[in-house]
């Protein structure tokens, strides 16, 4: 199967913004001559498909920092896979593939870029719903493969991954051998079970160590010490794809708490010292649907390290202050995923309570950012230097001189800047 559908005025893959006709097609085109030199003429169907594959895994900028593969080196090594496979005897074939397999599995467990290479975390769950005896596990399992030979979205994605493993992680020539010949297993749907099979494999292996280290750490620390929840999170972040499924068995236990958030039975008062950036950001750009300066405003200009405590501080005193056991359970859950996701590199349920905060403070400021004091009655006040001065003096009084500093500095830049912007819009 291919892993692109790109046509040739299509935007590039590479996520340049420049259309692929005019970015790396042609290289993806040298690649797939330069790969194809190597491996001869007369390929089958099945050897077509590889090359295409191989070649667009050649071409494609993969990053600005990954060293370019050489498809000569690429082509002779997928050339002498191809080669001991047909110097194997139907015999001895089942032998064969079964010693790539491990290979394979070795390979999954050492590349760090093939550590995402999982069985994803919902069809974890759905195998952790049927383990009540060892034949219905086995039942599911054998189910579960047989599904997943035909999901599209979980094949390309594994390919994905190799393309990225191929070109940032070191691989000897007997390696890549072994990866190359993984490759044209799933792309092969008669040889794709067993690659899955592989997958699983190592799936539920370091699952099964992982779980090992929380009970050791569940026995040595406790629930209750603080210590357990950092160490906790030490593990997820080791171990990326268990916090994945962590993390989603977390999601689906916090629906109640998502459905009362959204309800605004959970209110979100956040301070407006954790929201400044985005609210002055998001004041500049044409409409709340342009989400790029969610990332820009929460990770690269750090104004996550004022909102993640605020916002923690007040889901925590919701939580506490519900009668309602069921939704306090469904909150703490909610609460635990959000600092999960955030460990794990998946933030996105971070960055939706950040957009909603910053847009119920734009809708309604002097409700949602209690904290003010009465300094702000409208949005305009964000603009007034005495008044932003003002607060800033109210947060300094409070013990708050690092928060107080931050406005000053995003108010002197972001602030001033629309002040500017909308002066010269006005002289025009």
């Amino acid at each position: 199967m291919q892993i692109y559908q790109v046509e040739r005025n299509d935007f590039c893959p590479c996520g340049s913004g420049r259309k692929y006709k005019k970015c790396c097609l042609p290289a993806v085109e040298e690649a797939t001559r330069a790969v194809g030199r190597e491996v001869g003429q007369g390929l089958t169907a099945h050897g077509q498909e590889v090359l295409a594959t191989v070649g667009f895994i050649c071409g494609l900028k993969w990053g600005e920092d990954i060293k370019p593969l050489e498809p000569s080196r690429v082509g002779r090594l997928l050339k002498e896979a191809w080669e001991e496979e047909d110097n194997i005897s139907e015999k001895a074939f089942g032998d064969f593939l079964e010693n790539i397999r491990n290979n394979y599995i070795r390979l999954l467990q050492e590349k760090p870029r093939l550590h995402m290479t999982r069985i994803p975390p919902d069809i974890l769950l759905e195998v952790e719903a049927h383990q009540e005896s060892e034949e219905e596990l086995k039942e599911c399992l054998a189910q579960v493969v047989a599904e997943m030979v035909n999901d599209d979205d979980f094949i390309s994605g594994c390919i994905i991954d190799i393309a990225y493993s191929l070109h940032y992680d070191s691989y000897t020539d007997e390696e890549m051998k072994t990866l190359l010949s993984g490759l044209g297993m799933i792309i092969n749907k008669d040889t794709r079970e067993g690659f899955i099979e592989a997958i699983m494999s190592v799936t539920m292996e370091e699952f099964d160590a992982t779980m090992e280290k929380i009970k050791a750490l569940q026995d040595s620390t406790g629930e209750e010490d603080p210590e357990f929840i950092k160490k906790l999170m030490e593990i997820l972040e080791d171990h990326i794809a268990f916090g994945d499924y962590f993390y989603t068995k977390l999601l689906r236990g916090s629906i109640t708490a998502m459905e009362a958030i959204i309800k605004k039975e959970i209110k979100l008062n956040v301070p407006f010292y954790a929201l400044a950036r985005g609210v002055y950001t998001l004041k500049k750009i044409p409409g709340l649907f342009e989400n790029d300066w969610i990332a820009e405003c929460l990770w690269e200009e750090n104004e996550a390290e004022h909102f993640l405590p605020a916002i923690y501080q007040v889901l925590e005193e919701n939580r506490a202050s519900l009668k309602d056991e069921a939704l306090a359970e469904s909150l703490e859950k909610f609460i635990f995923a959000s600092q999960v996701g955030v460990v794990i590199n998946n933030p996105e349920l971070i960055e939706k309570l950040y957009h909603l905060c910053v847009y119920n403070f734009l809708k309604n400021p002097l409700e949602t950012a209690p904290d003010t004091g009465g300094v702000f009655t409208s949005i305009e006040d964000l603009y007034k230097e005495e008044k932003v001065a003002r607060y800033a003096e109210a947060l300094k009084a409070r013990g708050l001189e690092k928060e107080a500093d931050y406005v000053l500095a995003q108010f002197r830049t972001l602030g001033r800047d629309y002040l500017t912007t909308i002066a010269d819009a006005n002289e025009t």
